[in-house]
Protein backbone atom coordinates (compact mmCIF):
# COMPACT_ATOMS: atom_id res chain seq x y z
CA UNK A 1 0.00 0.00 0.00
CA UNK A 2 1.39 3.21 -1.12
CA UNK A 3 1.60 6.05 2.01
CA UNK A 4 1.23 9.61 1.32
CA UNK A 5 2.76 12.10 3.67
CA UNK A 6 1.29 14.99 4.29
CA UNK A 7 2.85 18.46 3.88
CA UNK A 8 3.27 20.99 6.96
CA UNK A 9 0.93 22.56 8.13
CA UNK A 10 0.68 26.29 6.68
CA UNK A 11 1.33 28.84 9.15
CA UNK A 12 -1.35 31.31 9.85
CA UNK A 13 -2.03 34.65 11.25
CA UNK A 14 -3.14 33.01 14.50
CA UNK A 15 -0.15 30.72 14.64
CA UNK A 16 1.92 34.04 13.97
CA UNK A 17 0.15 36.16 16.99
CA UNK A 18 0.51 33.11 19.06
CA UNK A 19 -1.75 31.31 21.49
CA UNK A 20 -2.96 33.78 23.79
CA UNK A 21 -3.84 36.79 21.29
CA UNK A 22 -5.24 34.26 19.68
CA UNK A 23 -7.42 33.40 22.11
CA UNK A 24 -8.09 37.26 23.35
CA UNK A 25 -8.76 38.12 19.40
CA UNK A 26 -11.28 35.04 19.70
CA UNK A 27 -13.14 36.17 22.20
CA UNK A 28 -14.50 39.68 20.36
CA UNK A 29 -15.93 37.75 17.74
CA UNK A 30 -18.31 35.39 16.47
CA UNK A 31 -18.26 31.57 14.88
CA UNK A 32 -20.41 31.59 11.60
CA UNK A 33 -20.65 28.41 8.63
CA UNK A 34 -20.90 29.12 5.60
CA UNK A 35 -21.54 26.39 2.81
CA UNK A 36 -19.18 26.13 -0.61
CA UNK A 37 -20.03 28.77 -2.96
CA UNK A 38 -21.30 31.56 -0.54
CA UNK A 39 -20.36 34.79 -1.09
CA UNK A 40 -18.88 36.26 2.32
CA UNK A 41 -17.95 39.81 1.31
CA UNK A 42 -18.94 41.10 -2.01
CA UNK A 43 -16.36 44.16 -3.80
CA UNK A 44 -17.66 47.79 -3.13
CA UNK A 45 -19.90 46.70 -0.11
CA UNK A 46 -19.25 48.39 2.97
CA UNK A 47 -16.61 46.72 5.77
CA UNK A 48 -18.22 45.94 8.82
CA UNK A 49 -16.04 42.96 10.03
CA UNK A 50 -12.61 41.10 9.56
CA UNK A 51 -12.75 37.34 9.44
CA UNK A 52 -10.23 34.67 10.77
CA UNK A 53 -10.61 31.80 8.61
CA UNK A 54 -10.94 28.48 11.18
CA UNK A 55 -11.41 25.36 8.47
CA UNK A 56 -12.02 25.49 5.17
CA UNK A 57 -10.92 27.47 1.98
CA UNK A 58 -11.98 30.97 0.43
CA UNK A 59 -11.12 32.35 -2.70
CA UNK A 60 -10.02 36.36 -2.72
CA UNK A 61 -11.76 37.52 -6.04
CA UNK A 62 -11.68 40.61 -8.48
CA UNK A 63 -13.30 41.57 -11.63
CA UNK A 64 -11.48 42.64 -14.70
CA UNK A 65 -12.09 45.33 -17.21
CA UNK A 66 -12.55 42.91 -19.40
CA UNK A 67 -15.40 41.91 -17.52
CA UNK A 68 -13.17 38.75 -16.50
CA UNK A 69 -12.89 37.35 -12.72
CA UNK A 70 -9.30 37.25 -11.47
CA UNK A 71 -8.51 35.37 -8.41
CA UNK A 72 -6.02 37.32 -6.20
CA UNK A 73 -5.21 34.14 -3.35
CA UNK A 74 -6.92 31.44 -1.99
CA UNK A 75 -6.97 31.53 2.15
CA UNK A 76 -7.10 28.70 4.43
CA UNK A 77 -7.25 27.95 8.29
CA UNK A 78 -5.60 30.32 10.46
CA UNK A 79 -5.95 33.46 7.90
CA UNK A 80 -7.00 36.44 8.39
CA UNK A 81 -9.35 38.65 5.69
CA UNK A 82 -11.25 41.61 4.96
CA UNK A 83 -8.92 43.54 7.62
CA UNK A 84 -7.78 46.49 5.26
CA UNK A 85 -11.36 47.37 4.61
CA UNK A 86 -12.12 47.35 8.18
CA UNK A 87 -9.20 49.46 9.18
CA UNK A 88 -9.03 51.91 6.30
CA UNK A 89 -12.91 52.28 6.05
CA UNK A 90 -13.00 51.63 2.50
CA UNK A 91 -15.17 49.52 0.59
CA UNK A 92 -14.35 46.40 -0.27
CA UNK A 93 -11.70 46.12 -2.28
CA UNK A 94 -13.06 42.08 -3.75
CA UNK A 95 -15.76 39.18 -3.46
CA UNK A 96 -14.35 36.42 -0.94
CA UNK A 97 -16.01 33.06 -2.03
CA UNK A 98 -16.55 30.16 0.14
CA UNK A 99 -14.27 27.63 -2.01
CA UNK A 100 -15.71 24.46 0.50
CA UNK A 101 -17.61 24.53 2.86
CA UNK A 102 -16.05 26.88 5.83
CA UNK A 103 -16.24 28.26 9.11
CA UNK A 104 -15.06 31.40 9.97
CA UNK A 105 -14.47 33.48 13.35
CA UNK A 106 -15.93 37.35 12.29
CA UNK A 107 -14.64 40.12 14.12
CA UNK A 108 -16.64 43.64 13.94
CA UNK A 109 -14.86 46.43 12.66
CA UNK A 110 -14.78 48.77 16.32
CA UNK A 111 -13.95 45.80 18.22
CA UNK A 112 -11.28 44.37 15.71
CA UNK A 113 -10.23 48.09 15.24
CA UNK A 114 -9.86 48.79 19.41
CA UNK A 115 -8.02 45.04 19.54
CA UNK A 116 -4.98 46.59 18.04
CA UNK A 117 -4.98 49.49 19.48
CA UNK A 118 -4.44 47.64 22.91
CA UNK A 119 -2.49 44.76 21.58
CA UNK A 120 0.50 46.25 19.48
CA UNK A 121 2.35 43.01 18.65
CA UNK A 122 -0.77 41.64 16.83
CA UNK A 123 -0.80 45.36 14.88
CA UNK A 124 3.28 44.51 14.11
CA UNK A 125 2.15 40.89 12.57
CA UNK A 126 -0.93 42.59 10.73
CA UNK A 127 1.76 44.83 8.85
CA UNK A 128 3.74 42.11 8.11
CA UNK A 129 1.66 40.16 6.61
CA UNK A 130 0.37 42.62 4.97
CA UNK A 131 3.56 43.70 3.65
CA UNK A 132 4.01 39.95 2.74
CA UNK A 133 0.75 40.07 0.70
CA UNK A 134 1.77 43.01 -1.00
CA UNK A 135 5.38 41.12 -2.22
CA UNK A 136 3.07 38.12 -3.39
CA UNK A 137 1.16 39.88 -5.83
CA UNK A 138 3.98 42.09 -6.90
CA UNK A 139 5.81 38.29 -8.01
CA UNK A 140 1.67 37.46 -9.48
CA UNK A 141 1.79 41.11 -12.04
CA UNK A 142 5.79 40.10 -12.78
CA UNK A 143 4.38 36.92 -14.04
CA UNK A 144 1.50 38.25 -15.84
CA UNK A 145 4.01 40.37 -17.67
CA UNK A 146 6.35 38.43 -18.46
CA UNK A 147 5.96 34.82 -18.17
CA UNK A 148 4.35 32.80 -21.08
CA UNK A 149 0.87 30.89 -20.55
CA UNK A 150 2.91 27.97 -19.77
CA UNK A 151 5.07 29.33 -17.09
CA UNK A 152 2.01 30.28 -15.28
CA UNK A 153 0.21 27.70 -15.00
CA UNK A 154 3.64 26.31 -13.74
CA UNK A 155 4.26 28.50 -10.99
CA UNK A 156 0.25 28.21 -9.75
CA UNK A 157 0.77 24.29 -9.95
CA UNK A 158 4.03 24.86 -7.55
CA UNK A 159 2.10 26.98 -5.29
CA UNK A 160 -0.92 24.36 -5.10
CA UNK A 161 1.66 21.48 -4.37
CA UNK A 162 3.36 23.62 -1.55
CA UNK A 163 -0.52 24.43 -0.15
CA UNK A 164 -2.08 20.93 -0.70
CA UNK A 165 0.64 18.59 -2.29
CA UNK A 166 1.37 14.86 -0.91
CA UNK A 167 3.93 13.34 -1.41
CA UNK A 168 3.67 9.72 -2.77
CA UNK A 169 6.96 8.19 -3.24
CA UNK A 170 9.17 10.93 -5.34
CA UNK A 171 5.59 12.26 -6.38
CA UNK A 172 3.59 14.75 -4.97
CA UNK A 173 -0.42 14.76 -5.49
CA UNK A 174 -2.08 18.02 -5.53
CA UNK A 175 -5.73 17.90 -3.99
CA UNK A 176 -6.96 21.49 -4.52
CA UNK A 177 -10.12 22.98 -3.55
CA UNK A 178 -9.86 24.87 -7.18
CA UNK A 179 -11.63 23.82 -10.11
CA UNK A 180 -9.92 24.65 -14.17
CA UNK A 181 -11.79 27.94 -14.20
CA UNK A 182 -10.39 29.08 -10.78
CA UNK A 183 -7.15 27.83 -11.87
CA UNK A 184 -7.64 29.96 -14.99
CA UNK A 185 -8.84 32.94 -13.21
CA UNK A 186 -6.14 32.57 -10.78
CA UNK A 187 -3.40 32.87 -13.47
CA UNK A 188 -4.86 35.25 -15.57
CA UNK A 189 -5.71 32.98 -18.63
CA UNK A 190 -8.34 31.96 -20.51
CA UNK A 191 -9.51 28.31 -19.61
CA UNK A 192 -9.03 27.08 -22.96
CA UNK A 193 -5.35 28.01 -22.39
CA UNK A 194 -4.83 26.55 -19.34
CA UNK A 195 -6.64 23.31 -20.50
CA UNK A 196 -4.14 23.22 -23.26
CA UNK A 197 -1.20 24.34 -20.71
CA UNK A 198 -2.28 21.38 -18.61
CA UNK A 199 -2.33 18.74 -21.75
CA UNK A 200 1.12 19.60 -23.02
CA UNK A 201 2.37 19.19 -19.33
CA UNK A 202 0.99 15.30 -19.35
CA UNK A 203 2.53 15.03 -23.02
CA UNK A 204 5.89 16.03 -21.43
CA UNK A 205 5.32 13.36 -18.39
CA UNK A 206 5.70 16.62 -15.60
CA UNK A 207 2.23 15.72 -14.14
CA UNK A 208 -1.14 13.23 -14.54
CA UNK A 209 -4.31 12.77 -13.29
CA UNK A 210 -5.41 11.16 -10.64
CA UNK A 211 -9.24 11.60 -10.62
CA UNK A 212 -9.84 15.24 -9.92
CA UNK A 213 -6.13 15.11 -8.36
CA UNK A 214 -2.68 16.41 -10.44
CA UNK A 215 -0.16 14.46 -9.97
CA UNK A 216 3.42 16.18 -10.22
CA UNK A 217 6.44 13.65 -11.45
CA UNK A 218 8.93 16.47 -10.90
CA UNK A 219 8.33 19.64 -8.85
CA UNK A 220 11.82 21.28 -9.68
CA UNK A 221 11.42 21.02 -13.12
CA UNK A 222 7.74 22.38 -12.51
CA UNK A 223 9.28 25.37 -10.30
CA UNK A 224 12.32 25.49 -12.83
CA UNK A 225 9.72 26.18 -15.76
CA UNK A 226 7.70 28.49 -13.92
CA UNK A 227 10.70 30.98 -13.53
CA UNK A 228 11.39 31.09 -17.16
Amino acid sequence: MTTLTAPAPTEGFLDRIGPERAAALAAIGTRRGYPAGAILFLEGDVAHEAVVVLAGELKVVVGSTEGRDVVLDIYGPGELIGEWSVIDGKTRAATVTALTDVEVLTLPAEAFREFLDTHPAVREALLLDTIGRLRAQVRHQLEFGAGDAMGRVCARLAELADRYGYLDGTTTVIHSPLSQADLAAWTGLSREAVVKALRQLRSMGWISNRGPDITVHDIERLRRRATH
